[in-house]
């Protein structure tokens, strides 16, 4: 029986409604491929002639000797990466930012004109070399892709229709040559991203009739758009090549299908090797298994590169039956592995039991003969510890009453000599205060006499001159 993701309750249909819209924008990609392309190298030049111009530079002035984290302040939001104090993305001397500048005043002055000419600001720079940047145009574009999955793509043929797209949407000098307002959030180009994520993304490589025909109505419109793309060679081409793909009549190169099962492989190659939930993985697993399948059946079609439309049906329902050949195979394999997993669980089940179960005992024993001993050395230290404790206090008693003793007589042979010393003291002052007090007497009185004998000559003398003195 099939997995219920590929079940054969689900038409064959729906899987080949998602090979088409990948085909439609694998065309679509095609279309607008040269368009961007002429854009983005004129911008280059642009570039490299305004800097020399506006610096004094000699025309033709280029730059290959900085890298891309020199002319990045670090840190910068969502692309240095500090752990401990090191930044992942300037990670060493040589990748240093350079505050001075490119010395030949190129290279920082060409990422200023990447991040004016970014609609949100925001160049992916973690895609691009900037070496490279004054000779291979196509690093300049990758600043205006997603900021994952594509610093390894060197031109525009390598790169898919999400990355030339986001291009379009990012760089602000294409809203010129587009009629519809790229700011705003379902413009035809955003429309067109979507049915890009729609097959890149979708869980069971399956799609609806009314899906298919909405998606390649969003890529026709795109490619309409009445500006430039509307009398654009290639963008026409591609239409055309959707008009006859919806209408199964286009005759399908081989290395188209490859080209769409191989984009979505290493979209689901990336998905399993950062997806944490083990279901989600397993499914992304089988995705990957059926696109292989898928592969091969195209390739089985004898040596002709060319395929038509029933040819395709064919090789999708010979891919389809391997899987759910190859998937009933795989369930039986499972189910044998599970039954004799069962089985081994059982008899490991009641070997752990009877392993338990000795185990128990000889644990019980075990704890009952440390308990004994615990007790019984339990018993023995206090009784030790009880006699120290005594030892130790008849120890403390006798120390403290000798250190009484000797307290006491050092106390009361320090208060006899600090006595005598006091009243020894005492006695010489009392003596000295004595003898001053005599010494100030004497002097009272022999002023006293000076003071009687002065009075008494003064009194005869004024009786003498014959004046009266009246007491």
């Amino acid at each position: 029986m099939a997995t219920p993701m590929y079940s054969s309750k689900l038409s064959g249909s729906k899987f080949k409604n998602w090979i088409k819209a990948g085909l439609g924008v694998l065309y679509t990609k095609e279309g607008i491929e040269p368009f961007v392309c002429d854009e983005i190298e004129q911008f280059q030049q642009k570039c490299l002639n305004d800097i020399c111009i506006n610096n004094g530079l000699p025309a033709g002035t280029t730059c290959s000797g900085c890298c891309t984290e020199n002319v990045i302040v670090c840190p910068t939001n969502r692309i240095c990466n500090a752990k401990r104090g090191k930044c992942s993305f300037h990670r060493n001397s040589a990748t240093q930012y350079l505050p001075s500048g490119c010395p030949n005043k190129i290279c920082h002055n060409f990422k200023n004109e990447i991040q004016n000419a970014h609609r949100f600001c925001g160049p992916s720079y973690k895609n691009t070399d900037a070496s490279q940047w004054c000779s291979n145009a196509w690093e300049v574009a990758k600043c205006f892709m997603p900021p994952d999955g594509y610093k390894d793509v060197t031109n525009a043929a390598k790169t898919d229709f999400n990355g030339i797209n986001s291009v379009i949407i990012n760089f602000k000098a294409f809203q010129s040559k587009v009629k519809d307002d790229l700011s705003k959030k379902f413009n035809i180009f955003e429309q067109g991203r979507e049915v890009g994520r729609a097959v890149r993304h979708s869980p069971q490589l399956e799609m609806e009739d009314t899906d298919l025909h909405k998606y390649f109505t969003d890529l026709q419109n795109l490619l309409s758009d009445p500006t430039y793309l509307s009398a654009n060679t290639d963008a026409q081409n591609a239409k055309t090549k959707l008009l006859q793909l919806q209408n199964d009549t286009l005759i399908i190169g081989k290395d188209d299908i490859r080209n769409v099962l191989d984009d979505v492989a290493k979209a689901v190659q990336d998905k399993i090797r950062t997806e944490i939930d083990e279901q989600k993985k397993e499914a992304e697993k089988t995705k990957l298994e059926l696109i292989s399948i898928t592969n091969a059946s195209v390739k089985r079609i004898e040596s002709q590169e060319i395929l038509s439309i029933s040819q395709l049906d064919k090789a999708l329902d010979s891919a389809i039956n391997d899987l759910e050949k190859h998937t009933k195979a795989s369930l039986k394999k499972v189910q044998s592995e599970a039954d004799i997993a069962k089985k081994q669980i059982g008899e490991c089940a009641d070997k752990g039991v009877s392993k338990l179960n000795v185990e128990a005992d000889t644990g019980v024993k075990q704890i009952e003969i440390s308990a004994d001993k615990g007790v019984s050395k339990l018993k023995v230290e206090a009784d030790t510890g009880v006699k120290q404790i005594e030892i130790s206090a008849d120890k403390g008693v006798s120390k403290l009453k000798v250190e009484a003793d000797t307290g006491v007589k050092q106390i009361e042979k320090q208060i006899e000599i600090s006595a005598d010393k006091g009243v020894s003291k005492l006695k010489v002052e009392a003596e000295a205060g004595a003898t001053k007090i005599s010494a100030k007497a004497d002097e009272a009185l022999k002023k006293i006499e000076e003071s009687t004998t002065a009075n008494k000559e003064d009194k005869y003398n004024k009786l003498k001159e014959g004046k009266c003195i009246f007491v």
